[in-house]
């Protein structure tokens, strides 16, 4: 009986070290994180985070998960307005590689969720004047998620920050 309850913990050990697993951190470069935004107009917004003004920075380490350290992730993007939410959703199975990365803001949902404050969408054809139609006054509040898909053992910290509409 000893040696079936070793040997049943030697296995569980064993496994647990030889299990898949990460480490990373998502973060939000340049971006003024509680102050009032100068692009109040998502569009505005979009173009900051395109020309390099805000960069959305992506590390991770992997152990255990093939040969090149490929994982997937679900992209999770959560919007809060004065502390309610108003916007969550997720992309599915997006492949990462190990290893320091920036992201397109477009791997999230977040200009979209702000363009649906502005007017609701999508739009029967495109309306240049809503176009450029500030946000709705307030404090916003951004979580931006990779969470790994499948078994793997880890997290990725979110990126946070939050930015007021006057």
């Amino acid at each position: 009986m000893k040696k079936i309850l070793s040997l049943t913990l030697f296995l569980v050990i064993c496994q647990a070290g030889f299990s898949q697993s990460l480490d990373g951190r998502v973060q939000i470069e340049g971006f003024p994180s509680g102050q009032t935004l100068r692009e109040s107009i998502p569009v505005d917004l979009f173009k900051s985070f395109k020309e390099d003004k805000y960069k959305i920075k992506f590390s991770y380490k992997a152990s255990q998960v093939g040969k090149r350290g490929l994982v997937l992730f679900d992209m999770k993007t959560t919007v809060m307005r004065d502390g309610k939410t108003i916007h969550e959703s997720s992309r599915k199975n997006w492949p990462w590689l190990p290893g320091d990365m920036y992201v397109p803001i477009e791997a999230f949902d977040l200009i979209p969720a702000l363009q649906n404050e502005v007017y609701e969408m999508p739009v029967p054809r495109l309306d240049f004047p809503k176009l450029d139609t500030n946000l709705p006054k307030g404090n916003y509040s951004i979580r931006l998620e990779m969470i790994p898909v499948g078994e793997i053992k880890g997290r990725v910290a979110p990126a946070e920050f939050s930015f007021r509409i006057e």
